[in-house]
């Protein structure tokens, strides 16, 4: 017993040492607003979703005019002109005009050099459709890209759900080897005294010996991998305080029908929104492909503001319509129009392949959940029966009618079922995020989590 709490001094002390920092409680919804804040994969989404919003404003600019601002210097080699030397001729031949007033040779039009500076405006009014298609075209790309930050915003929670109660369950673990290894000291303490006493044999008493050693590996096993998923805890928060979870594993009996969950996957699941997307996209290059057959109407306008040089011949301003309509090209309109076609009806097969995946998925994932509800109703009986067997060798023991064997085999029973619980525990709360995930549900985890009608981790 003096050896037992020496130790048990010296873990606490190195456990002091190691965990020195000030430790912060922290609740399931308080680590979801600090990834929020923290986690640089997050952020960077959020920012990416950010510059999708704005190229959605831009693209309703292919609605409006363009207007732009122009500058132009030319040099011809000669400038342009009428010769009229014939005019200039005939006058001449009048007599008595004096060579001041004789008309010249050429009359200049434009001199061989001058600059303009103008303002212009294109508005293309009709294409075919072509402009509406191209911005569904566009927007239906930019909600592609959204839903992807969607989908890793959910892969985010979901990451978070398994490691927080991951490291929840870890240091449950801990706890439970930890409280084995000292019911193994104590059944070694009493199994010596027993030995001393000429009451057990000593290789019953060697027996308990290796099962303390064996009990000490498994907790220091469970110590190291607590650590390991603390660290990815930490890495998934983006914050590097010490942090407690305090919330509970759970589980609950009471799911709605799998019928809901399959129902909300095909309206809600990130990839197959994305898969609508280019669906839409198909339909609009569809669109663009007919819109070929059809006119092209342009509202044109210009307003000279200077020029130096100009013809005055030149008007200052002007508008107009365009009109361009193409009859023939061949043949190769007729096969881009039932390319897009075909594109089409491909995206479409798609889709109805992709949801039926979803809502298989889905069940699976329904099924697993019911699995570890029926697993710990199993170890709940199991339980009655472990805590009862394990005080009836402790007493057979004492009384000379139990081997360390027998004890140890019982005490470890118990210690299965205890980490077997919070295991199951874990495999549901993780099934049931991914399942959220894959409906697109993930902020309805926090509140299942706190459901009046759940279980939680003691028995």
């Amino acid at each position: 017993m003096k050896k037992f709490l020496i130790y048990s001094f010296l873990v606490f002390a190195f456990m002091a040492a190691a965990y020195g920092q000030d430790v912060k409680n922290l609740t399931y919804e308080q680590a979801l607003e600090t990834m929020k804040t923290h986690n640089a994969a997050l952020k960077s989404a959020a920012k990416d979703k950010e510059a999708q919003e704005y190229n959605r404003k831009s693209t309703r600019g292919l609605y409006l005019p363009k207007v732009s601002l122009s500058a132009t210097y030319m040099k011809f080699d000669q400038d342009i002109g009428l010769d009229i030397s014939p005019i200039s001729d005939a006058i001449g031949d009048i007599g008595n005009v004096p060579d001041s007033k004789m008309l010249p040779s050429k009359l200049v039009l434009q001199k061989e050099q001058f600059s303009v500076a103008s303002v212009n405006m294109l508005w293309p009014v009709f294409n075919g459709g072509k402009i509406r298609a191209a911005n569904k075209a566009m927007d239906a790309n930019i909600n592609e890209a959204l839903y992807k930050i969607e989908q890793t915003e959910n892969a985010l929670k979901t990451e978070l759900v398994e490691r927080y109660y991951g490291y929840r369950l870890a240091e449950k673990a801990v706890q439970l080897y930890k409280s084995s290894y000292d019911a193994m000291l104590l059944h070694l303490d009493n199994a010596k005294k027993m030995e001393d006493n000429g009451m057990i044999s000593k290789a019953q008493r060697l027996y308990v010996e290796l099962s303390v050693s064996n009990a000490k590996m498994e907790w220091q096993k469970a110590q190291r991998q607590a650590n390991t998923v603390k660290q990815a805890l930490t890495n998934t928060l983006g914050d590097s305080s010490v942090i407690q979870p305090v919330s509970e594993l759970f589980l609950i009996e009471n799911l709605e029908p799998v019928t809901f969950f399959q129902k909300a996957a095909i309206a809600n699941n990130p990839l197959l929104k994305q898969v609508g997307s280019k669906k839409n996209l198909a339909r609009q290059n569809y669109n663009i492909k007919r819109s070929d057959y059809l006119p092209s109407v342009a509202i044109i306008g210009n307003r000279e503001l200077y020029h130096h040089d100009l013809s005055d011949l030149m008007p200052e301003w002007f508008v107009g319509v365009n009109m361009r309509w193409t009859i023939f090209d061949g043949i190769s309109r007729t096969y881009k129009v039932k390319s897009a076609k075909a594109t089409v009806d491909m995206v479409d097969f798609i889709q109805t392949k992709a949801q039926a995946d979803i809502a298989t998925y889905v069940n699976k994932l329904y099924n697993e959940l019911d699995m570890q509800i029926e697993q710990l109703a199993t170890m709940e009986k199991t339980y009655e029966f472990a805590s009862e067997y394990l005080r009836v060798q402790k007493k057979a023991f004492a009384e000379g009618f139990a081997t360390s064997k027998d004890v140890v085999d019982a005490e470890l029973t118990l210690s299965r079922v205890k980490i077997g619980r919070i295991k199951v525990m874990n495999d549901y709360v993780l099934g049931l995020a991914k399942l959220l995930e894959v409906t697109g549900q993930t902020d309805l985890f926090l509140q299942y989590s706190q459901r009046i009608d759940r279980k939680g981790e003691e028995f």
